[in-house]
This record gives C-alpha cells, structure tokens and sequence, in this order.
C-alpha cells in the first residue's frame, strides 16, 4: 500500500507544479470524461489532448488566449481565458456535435450529397499532400500496452505475474514509455526524427520504441500500409471500394462548415476503413478522421480493432492545416491474452519556413540522443503534455521500485534457485542452468529433442552442451560456447564437435566464430532437406532423401557492416573429407523397400569426385544495400529497410598444396545475386524477386562437395521463407554444376486481391500466390516451375501455412505436376 499512496501523492503534485491550466474534458449530458480530446490555443498548435480519464494540463506564458476544445462528434467549444499565472482550473463540457442536414432534395435512387463532397477531396488530395514543402515540430508520443486478460498456463507452463506486470486480477501494464523527439519533413516523404527524451516504465536502461514516423497515417495518400496496404477513403480510387453518406453539416467556432462523411465499405473484406471522416466545405480538405480497421481486413489476426482519431488544426492561411493529434487505438488477443492499447502523438510549434536540405536527411531517418534515457521525473512532470492517469502514475512507481528488486542479486539468486531446480519436462526440452546476476547459464540440450534418423548413421542421438555469457545489462554483447557429442548406433561411431561465437558490436552486426569438430553433414551444407524431415521420411517412408559425408574441419569466419548497408563476411576452412555409405535398411514401415545409395544423384559426374579429399577453400561476400535506412539508437542500430534490392557478390577460392597442410582442391568461383523481398505493388499485393548469377573461373581439381549446389526439394513439405530461393520440383543434386548458371526466383502474393472477391476463400482469409523459378546450367541447360497456391492458412493468429500446386518443365518440355504443403519459418539470411 506505501507505493500506492505515494504514487497518488507523486500524481497530484504533478498536476499542482506543472499544470498551469488544468482540468478534465466531459461530455455535458452525462458527464463521462472524454479521452483524447484536443485542447490547443487557436491559431496555434500550442495544445495536448486529454489523457483516457479526460485531465489535461497546458503551460502558458501569461495572457489572453481563446482555447479550443474539441472532441471528434462533438461541437468545438472556445473559452476566452485571461491566465495571471499559478495554476487555473478550467473544467469544460462539450455537447455532442450539432448536426443538421441542408434541405436538399434527393429523389429516389439519386446519389447521395456525400459522393459530391468527396470528389472535390479526391480532386484536391495531391494539392494538400504537396502543399507544405517542408516543416518541423516537436512531437511528444506516449504508449501504453495492457493486458487485460491472461491465462494461468501455456502448454503446462506457469505464465507467474509477467514479472510483475500483472496484478491478481491477471491485468495489468505491460508497455509505459513516453518520448519527446524533433521531427523533420521535406517533400517527397523524407522524414527524419531526433528524439531527446526517452522513459520506458520499469526500465531505466531502455530506450522507448515510440516512432512518430511510425506513426504516420496520412489520408493524403492513396494508400496506407499495414498488413496490407488501406486504401485511403479520399484515394484517386476510393470510389471503387467505398460508399459514402453525408450524415449532416456542422459549423465550428471559426465558422467553417464541417462535412461529416459516413465511410461504408463497398465489400466485407476490402482493406478499407469504416467510421467517419470530415472534410471542410470549400476548402475541401481534412478537419479530423474517426475511423477504424478490422484486424481481418488487413490480414493481422492479432487485432481485432484499431481506431484510430486524428485531428487537424489551421496553421497558416488560408488553406494549411497540419495535424496536430493522433491517437491509435487496439484491442486485439491470442493464445489466451488479451490486451488494448493506446498510443497517442501531440505534433507542436510547427515551423513551415525551415531550410532543410537533401543532405540533412540522409539514410538516418531516426535518432535517439545519448543520455535520451537520463531525464528525471521532474523534466517529465514539467514536459509532458498529456497528463498521466491514476493507473500509469502507478506503473511507473512500481515497476521502477520492483527494478531496483529485481536487478538485485538476492532476488536474482533466488529466481535462479528456484528455476535451477530440474524438473521432469527437461528430459523432453533439455536443462538449463543459470547465474542471472553474471548475465550467464548452461544449457544441456535434450537427448529426446536431439534425436535423428538417417540410413548411414541409423538412429543417432546428440549429446549437446552450451554456455551463454552477456557483457551487459541489454546483451547486446554477448559470447556463445557450444560443444555436441553424436553417436550413430547402426554405424557405431562418435563423432565431436564444438562452436564459439562472440557478437561484440549490434551497431555493425558485428560477429566472430570458429567451429570445427567432425560431423556428418549434407553435399550441400545449406541442408535443402532438413534433418528433422529426413528423419521422418526414413522412418515412416523409408525414403532417404539426404546424401552425407563425413567432415572432419576447423572454420572461421567473421562479419561486420564496414559502411551503412555493406555488409563483409569473410571465412576460411580446412576440412578432411570422406565419403560414407548406409549402414542400416530399419524403417517403421515398407519392410520390402531398400534405401537409396549414398551417393548424389548427377550424370556428370568424374570418377573420383566422391573419393576422399583435403579442402583449403577461403571466400569473401559482400552485401550491398543502397539507400539502407535504419533507425540509430545508443546502444544499437535497427535496420529500416531501403527501396532497392539487395547486390551480394560472393567469390571462394580453394587452394591446392602439395606441402606442410594437404590440399586437393584448386578452383576460383564468384557469383552476384540481387534481391529484394515485398515489393509494394498498391492493392496488388507485393512482390518479390531474386535472381543469381556465377561461373567457376577455373575448375582445374574440385570434389563434388565443391560444385555450386542448388536448394532442390523432392518431398511436399517445405519452409515458405525459402521458396524465394529453392525450387520445389527440382532433384536435389541432378543440376549441380562446376561450370556457369543463371537461376531466378519470381513469387507474387495478392494479399487478398483476388481471393476477396470469391464468396467461399475470402470467408477463410487466405491470399493467392503465383510463383516461377528458373534454372540453366552449362550441363543441364533449362529447367522452369511456375507455382500458384494459397497462404495465410491457419486459424487466428497461426495463419503460418501454406499449399501450392506447381508444374515443371525442362528444355521447354512439359515435366510433371506436384504439390507442397508449407509452413513459415524464420531464417538466417545472413547465412544463406
């Protein structure tokens, strides 16, 4: 209870030091306070908007001021205030909104007024999205995430209180954070954001994701991305996914008629808000937006709502309006949770004549300032202008109090005694144990979740130890120590192997790793059938589908962003290579069946390509990504993506001694692939490309573990994230070359764009994709697969699946017809 009392205390004393004209918005016929309404000095975007129990505060010099107060569906309201100094109390209801109809007279079936009023908006969109060429403002963000409903377990797992976030009501704040920042606008849409203050509640060291470039949601545009682009209800082609209805006209306290616009989507699944918009008469443009999307409408299950409420206020005449308040809105759930949030944006102090140049912007779209974290409770009380509420005073007391607990070392002790302790679900998903306090554990992997299958090994079990030791408090710097002991039962050999990683710079993607060990690895190490699914083939199949040979090898290899958007990987690695052959014919089923051979399947083969071998091969890759934007924290850096693809030039070298370390190989090969994923394609959906192109310089000794390999598949089960870079129909190993190839990947999801528009598919949420791979080399000549399918297959938030029906075709010639069932999966590009 003393944290409590304290935090009322904290709050009202708040309020008395830096509310200089305070008091709480409510609607005048039942008293309800009204949650972010707009309190602003007109002609001004001096203001704030009232926090979720209708308080708000505002800071001014002394004067007379005309102070406007305005609610979405209500009528504005000016107050002529003379303010001497101290703190003045000004309460204030409003009425909801006025609305009357002109007399017009529609006759049956004729179109109605709104349809007028909003072809003049249409006509007049490009005009206001250019009218400011450039500004600045002061934007203060605060968020606020709560569950509001938690289960006790997931799985059999206790969830606890969230580390104290949830209280015995299972409820509470789980993301607090306000942040105050400079923004910068030029035309065409180059933004840049410094933001200079920073407070995240229970976290003293963190830095708040609050993004007022992330927050833009500009009706002036034709579209809006969020799962999926939205299609703005004043857009060139607006007409063609809403209904309009002119609900009625107001007049606000400057005297200009107020359209409010009823947004109706023409068809239940068109990415299209509903609620209200309303558009000034004669000037045509936006005054303020009440709107809404449905989770479903924009494919992200994860939400069931976001409302979303901005306003716009008159910054210079006769025509410039800027926004001056955003809120975001969102109630959502899955696996058991729910939660709401709010995320609200005050924009102030514009500056329309600012001189910004080209160079200014650059690809640093955002900052956060050294020390943004650093400002004490008594700059936020006199900073911030929306006022916290009873409930986030609270949080942030507490979760500060329960920090300084937590971060103790009794308590983390305490946790680790506890957690330490085994249990029996670590027979099924491994032991870890930890020493919080030195930011370090050991992980013992389990020999159940280890198991594998193949023909040459028979069943194998892995005996895997890990050590994990972060440097600091965020661990960002951090080492990894892995080692792994593999027995084959059938083959009746131990094999070892171990792996050390440090990551010591997240500004620069900064790694290092050497590994070395004897495994049993795949002829293509990029695994392009996995040993969980092989495992599961041979078993219930009795179908081997990967090809191994034994490695004996040490590596090392580094990667490190030199420049923003150039990525170095350099490796080198000696390994002793030797071919295996099965070991075992056991499978649950097919007794009569016989295991393939071993051996990769490729007619061109040279004899003694699969003999025994000693490799010294040293490669170079970089990445190229012009244009790279990326938003620069203190303590790392977040990668925003950029407008062009991706250039990766790799070039391997194996070099061949006869003296001192033996190496057979003597080669030179170099590629360039060009990529880039989900290329925005309007209500079309996205796009996404890659094409690669190599050749061996010269091939005067090389093994088949040396020749370029491609990600082929012959099973029906695949990881989506792959496709754009493996084939679906292609045998694994029958187009690896040592000569020169060209391959293209090409993959189209519509997003809802056509599957919307069938009664039965749209009703299940799924998208159309199309897809087409390409393949020539110098042996093999032309190999083509064009794909159509459908993904977002799932229910509620696991929309993760995905089928696919695909023909192919080699030298022109029709191929065969295939399925693949697939599931999307993360991975490490960085790798591939």
């Amino acid at each position: 209870m003393k944290y409590i009392f304290a935090s009322f205390i904290l709050l009202f004393a708040a309020n008395f030091l830096s509310g200089q004209i305070s008091g709480k918005v409510t609607d005048v016929t039942n008293g309800a306070a009204l949650p972010f309404a707009s309190v602003y000095v007109q002609g001004t975007t001096n203001g704030t908007t009232t926090n979720m129990d209708g308080e708000y505060f505002l800071e001014l010099d002394k004067g007379n001021y005309d102070l406007v107060f305005q609610f979405i569906g209500y009528s504005q309201l000016i107050k002529k205030v003379t303010y001497k100094g101290g703190r003045l109390e000004l309460n204030v209801s409003l009425q909801a909104e006025a609305v009357s109809l002109q007399e017009i007279e529609i006759k049956a079936n004729a179109e109605d007024p709104a349809y007028a009023i909003i072809r003049r908006a249409i006509a007049k969109r490009k005009y206001y999205k250019e009218l400011v060429k450039s500004f600045s403002c002061d934007v203060y963000i605060k968020g606020n995430v709560k569950i509001l409903d938690a289960p006790e377990k997931i799985l059999g797992q206790d969830i606890g209180d969230m580390e104290g976030n949830l209280d015995t009501n299972r409820q509470g704040i789980v993301y607090l954070s306000e942040s105050v920042s400079k923004l910068y606008f030029k035309q065409s849409d180059k933004y840049k954001e410094i933001m200079t203050s920073s407070k995240v509640s229970g976290n003293n060291n963190g830095f708040s994701f609050n993004s007022a470039r992330e927050m833009d949601m500009d009706l002036y545009k034709n579209y809006v991305e969020y799962g999926r682009n939205v299609v703005s209800p004043i857009a060139d082609g607006a007409l063609n996914h809403y209904k309009y209805k002119l609900e009625g006209v107001l007049v606000d306290e400057q005297g200009h008629l107020i359209n409010k616009i009823k947004l109706i989507p023409k068809r239940s699944e068109d990415p299209v808000y509903q609620g209200f918009i309303y558009i000034v008469d004669d000037l045509w443009n936006i005054q303020s937006a009440d709107i809404y999307l449905t989770g479903n409408r924009v494919q992200m299950p994860l939400f069931d709502t976001l409302h979303i409420r901005q306003t716009y206020v008159p910054v210079k005449q006769p025509d410039v309006w800027q926004i001056f308040s955003r809120t975001f809105s969102m109630t959502g759930g899955a696996f058991g949770f729910k939660f709401g949030g709010d995320f609200t944006g005050i924009y102030s102090n514009y500056d329309l004549a600012v001189e910004l140049s080209d160079d200014f912007f650059g690809n640093e779209i955002m900052r956060v300032e050294e020390g943004a974290n650093d400002k004490d409770s008594s700059y936020w009380d006199n900073t911030r202008p929306v006022p916290l509420t009873i409930e986030e005073s609270i949080d942030y007391y507490r979760k500060d109090s329960i920090k300084i607990v937590r971060e103790s070392k009794p308590f983390m002790d305490s946790v680790d005694r506890v957690n330490n302790k085994p249990k029996f679900v670590n027979l099924l998903f491994g032991y870890t144990y930890a020493n919080s306090w030195k930011r370090r554990s050991w992980t013992l992997q389990s020999p159940v979740n280890t198991f594998q299958f193949n023909a040459v090994q028979g069943a194998n079990i892995n005996l895997q130890l890990d050590y994990k030791k972060a440097f600091d408090k965020l661990r960002n710097k951090k080492l990894a120590i892995g080692g792994k002991i593999n027995y084959g039962l059938a083959e009746e050999k131990f094999r070892a192997a171990a792996r050390l990683q440090y990551n010591y710079d997240p500004k620069k993607y900064s790694r290092f790793r050497i590994m070395g060990g004897r495994e049993v690895v795949q002829f293509n190490e990029a695994e392009p059938i996995s040993n969980i699914l092989n495992t599961s083939y041979s078993l219930f199949g009795k179908k081997h589908f990967a090809r191994f040979y034994d490695k004996k090898y040490i590596r090392i290899d580094h990667g490190s962003e030199v420049a923003n958007g150039v990525l170095l990987f350099g490796l080198v690695q000696y390994a002793d290579r030797s071919p295996l052959t099965n070991n075992t014919d056991y499978s649950f089923f097919n007794k009569d069946r016989e295991y393939a051979p071993n051996i990769p399947v490729n007619r061109h083969l040279v004899e003694g390509e699969l003999s025994g071998s000693r490799s010294f091969v040293g490669g170079i890759s970089i990445r190229l990504r012009p244009g790279q934007k990326y938003f620069n924290y203190p303590d790392r850096k977040y990668i925003y993506g950029s407008k062009f693809p991706d250039l990766w030039i790799h070039y391997r070298r194996g070099f061949n001694f006869k003296n001192g370390i033996r190496s057979d190989v003597d080669f030179d090969r170099i590629s360039a692939v060009l990529q880039k994923r989900n290329i925005k394609m309007g209500l079309l959906g996205q796009t996404s490309i890659r094409f690669e192109s190599g050749v061996f310089l010269n091939n005067d000794q090389l093994f088949f573990q040396d020749y370029k390999h491609f990600m082929g598949n012959e099973i029906t089960i695949g990881n989506s994230e792959l496709y754009l870079m493996s084939f679906r129909r292609l045998p694994y190993y029958e187009y690896s070359t040592k000569k020169h190839w060209v391959e293209g990947h090409y993959e189209h999801k519509f997003q809802g764009f056509i599957t919307d528009k069938l009664p039965l598919i749209k009703k299940l949420d799924w998208g159309m994709v199309v897809g087409a791979n390409f393949l020539y080399t110098a042996e093999e000549k032309d190999y083509l697969e064009c794909s159509v399918g459908f993904d977002n297959i799932g229910f509620g938030i696991l929309k993760l699946f995905r089928f696919d029906v695909i023909g192919s075709f080699r030298k022109g010639k029709y191929d065969g017809l295939g399925y693949m069932f697939g599931i999307t999966l993360p991975i490490d590009e960085f790798q591939m």
